[in-house]
């Protein structure tokens, strides 16, 4: 079947292995291949890249895959980076050209949202759409063939089946590890600083009012992410390593920014700085991931044992199998009375070691598989969730999944459920009202501290800014009948519904 703009699906070769049931890995039960002109995206990703005009800006990529066209409209997306951006490799700090990265939507279907990057020509990212979300990766990272007539796999979200979800184990460490990370978290010693001054101020309904109608609200948590060589091995080129953090980012991004914690609203996150640790680094004794066996929690002290102190966040990358199925550990975070989480500084403990407790990691491998991005994402959302103040969900109200009632068990567990899930059930991308309650009483003590502003658009602000048709807030506030509230999906919140041109922007 070829499109419009002459790019292709190979329907030969997966009507040649079956049609359906196309198994790509253990964990993803059906795929179809791609098979586009590479040469000519690289090109328009260059004249993207050099652009002057606002439509030379857009990259566009047509192409007919599981039965429908996807006509993708993206440009370069700058948001998840900050002004401050810096990439650090081999004791080189560099100002990284970002240009590769793409957001945007499949034209004329509306609420539809892609993200993702392109090189050599090749786009990799997941595409979202009214039928769900579709991801698109490079064929060689699945299929060792060099013969194959096409060069990326794209499958749909409900072909992930990650059996792991419903094990003894699987995703996160268990009770004993978080009980000993706990203890050891109240042995911090604080130092004398002075309290900020917000602190002092009320936090009554009027205050939380004025702060979620302001565009200088600190709502953003600044990132330090660092890979350690087996990741950048996997990924291959820094260019692969730096797509691969922007998807997991971009995806975090847009879980807690369309959740409201209690009226804390549009919560983000922004890349400070990333360090890549190639493999010319395996062997540098300055290199604190060098060693190839190294279980999670002590992957974990290693990241703690920097400072980082100029990060709301800081995790490690890795593709290592850690024991028990484990994808990822964090310090959970505590409005007062222990260590750990956003914004915590780095102090001295116990162990007469000082530690920096805003930490996690995650590994894109466990049981000798990679796991899917979305797997992977869910993740990395989970373990931030601990460090906002989380604990696993518990009890009927929060895990659902667990539930005698067919309905409810049918929506499935919510993100801090203690295991991981495939991501394909409606609540799997959501906070449980657990969850909600103690990340809302985390961040109303602690975002000041270290948030910043964004310095970029805020849907939901009452304001039209750039890339907005219009702005009427949220679903509480809106007014507006001719505008999509902040409460809507990417794609369609700030937009003028169908047909509408009678916005009005006052709440």
């Amino acid at each position: 079947c070829v499109s419009q703009d002459g790019l292709h699906l190979l329907t030969s070769w997966s009507t040649r292995l079956g049609q359906y049931g196309n198994p790509l890995n253990k964990y993803i039960r059906h795929y179809e291949g791609l098979s586009y002109n590479v040469d000519s995206l690289h090109q328009k990703h260059q004249r993207a890249k050099r652009a002057v005009s606002h439509e030379d800006q857009f990259l566009r990529l047509d192409f007919h895959a599981h039965g429908r066209h996807f006509n993708l409209r993206m440009k370069r997306d700058t948001s998840l980076f900050s002004d401050e951006f810096k990439v650090e490799t081999s004791n080189k700090v560099l100002d990284y050209d970002t240009s590769h990265i793409y957001t945007g939507h499949i034209y004329g279907e509306e609420g539809s949202f892609s993200h993702g990057s392109v090189i050599d020509g090749r786009f990799e990212g997941f595409i979202q759409t009214r039928g769900g979300t579709f991801y698109v990766e490079p064929a060689e990272r699945y299929i060792k063939d060099r013969t194959l007539p096409f060069h990326s796999v794209i499958y749909h979200e409900d072909d992930i089946n990650y059996p792991h979800k419903y094990g003894p184990q699987g995703g996160c460490a268990d009770h004993s590890v978080f009980e000993r990370m706990r203890k050891y978290q109240m042995t911090g010693v604080e130092e004398v600083t002075q309290i900020p001054q917000e602190e002092h101020a009320a936090n009554g309904p009027e205050l939380l009012r004025k702060k979620r109608t302001t565009s200088a609200e600190k709502n953003t948590c600044q990132l330090y992410i660092q890979t350690d060589h087996l990741f950048f091995k996997y990924y291959g080129t820094r260019e692969a390593v730096i797509a691969q953090i922007s998807s997991h980012v971009k995806a975090i991004d847009t879980i807690y920014q369309t959740t409201d914690f209690s009226g804390i609203r549009n919560i983000s996150f922004m890349v400070k700085r990333i360090r890549i640790n190639t493999t010319a680094d395996e062997k540098d004794p300055t290199n604190p991931f060098r060693f190839p066996n190294i279980g999670v929690e002590k992957f974990l002290e290693l990241n703690s044992e920097q400072n980082h102190d100029d990060y709301c966040l800081a995790y490690v990358f890795t593709d290592r199998d850690f024991d028990d199925g484990v994808l990822g550990l964090a310090w959970v975070g505590a409005p007062s009375g222990s260590s750990g989480g956003i914004c915590e500084k780095s102090k001295l403990y116990s162990d007469g070691k000082k530690k920096s407790l805003n930490t996690g990691i995650i590994t894109v491998q466990n049981y000798g598989s990679h796991v899917p991005p979305k797997v992977s994402h869910i993740t990395f959302a989970h373990e931030v969730g601990h460090n906002f103040g989380s604990p696993h969900d518990s009890g009927t109200e929060c895990t659902p999944g667990e539930s005698k009632n067919l309905g409810q068990k049918e929506n499935g567990n919510y993100i801090m459920y203690a295991r991981a899930t495939s991501g394909d059930k409606l609540n799997n991308n959501k906070f449980s009202l657990c969850s909600i309650r103690n990340i809302s009483q985390v961040l109303e003590k602690k975002r000041n501290n270290c948030f910043v502003e964004s310095g970029q658009p805020i849907c939901g602000n009452g304001m039209v800014e750039q890339g907005e048709e219009c702005d009427c807030g949220y679903s509480d506030q809106c007014k507006d009948e001719c505008c999509f509230d902040a409460n809507q999906p990417e794609g369609r919140k700030c937009k003028l519904k169908p047909g509408k041109q009678c916005s009005i922007v006052l709440f």
